[in-house]
């Protein structure tokens, strides 16, 4: 999945979330040698003979063009990390699943995009938590922000609370990215954070286009919703 396989069926660089991002010098010897053993190793999965497989070359043509994209990052407490990537148009998608070992590629359906990427990463029920969501100016002036009467403890105001749970013990991270393509132009979100609290739960924590922060309960349901919003507020604009 390295920029010389993109290179050699005319794409640009390899998509972030299976990208080595390392630009390296060769001469032409060592250019020939990279190519025959990248030739070696796909023709070893089936993927190459004398040139690259055709099924093999569709494929990273969408992931290269995606109308649509969604994908994640993941950093988990025994600091291994791990990343998917679900590339759309039309009727035909794939997903991908990387980590520092191997890098899986399968067809999934083009139908339900942020349901299985949600599906794709670790079960963990939503945290209860109360929802919050204030300015960037009370995150950065929180002594402005009054206490929340409804909050539990009474007193907590949304700052406070906020602050808590992003201080929280947490076995995983992931921030997830969602990308449209619009008269060729590809747009992409800022990120939707996936935390999961230790013996808590998941929350969703994120920026609105009106620079809101927001924290919720990561329910299932609350992040295929978030980041189907996410995706339509996506406009070329």
């Amino acid at each position: 999945m390295d920029r010389l396989t993109c290179s050699m069926v005319d794409l640009p660089d390899p998509h972030v979330v299976i990208g080595t991002g390392r630009d390296i010098w060769s001469d032409d010897d060592g250019t020939h040698e990279l190519h025959r053993s990248t030739m070696d190793l796909l023709r070893d999965h089936g993927l190459a003979r004398a040139r690259l497989n055709p099924l093999w070359i569709n494929t990273l043509t969408l992931i290269a063009g995606a109308a649509h994209e969604l994908y994640v990052f993941g950093q988990y407490r025994d600091r291994s990390h791990g990343a998917v990537l679900l590339a759309a148009s039309g009727d035909d998608a794939v997903r991908v699943v990387a980590d520092r070992a191997v890098v899986i590629v399968e067809p999934i359906s083009a139908r339900w995009l942020a349901t299985t990427l949600v599906d794709s990463l670790p079960s963990v029920p939503g945290a209860r938590v109360r929802p919050v969501t204030i300015t960037g100016d009370q995150w950065g002036n929180p002594d402005t922000l009054p206490s929340d009467p409804l909050a539990e403890p009474a007193g907590i105001s949304d700052c406070d609370d906020l602050a808590e749970v992003l201080a929280a013990p947490r076995d995983a991270v992931h921030q997830i990215y969602a990308a449209r393509r619009i008269d060729g132009q590809r747009m992409r979100s800022s990120p939707i954070t996936a935390i999961d609290l230790v013996r808590r739960g998941r929350v969703l924590n994120y920026t609105t286009a009106g620079d809101d922060i927001v924290m919720t309960s990561g329910t299932p349901r609350e992040m295929v919703v978030t980041i189907n919003n996410t995706t339509a507020g996506l406009t070329s604009d």
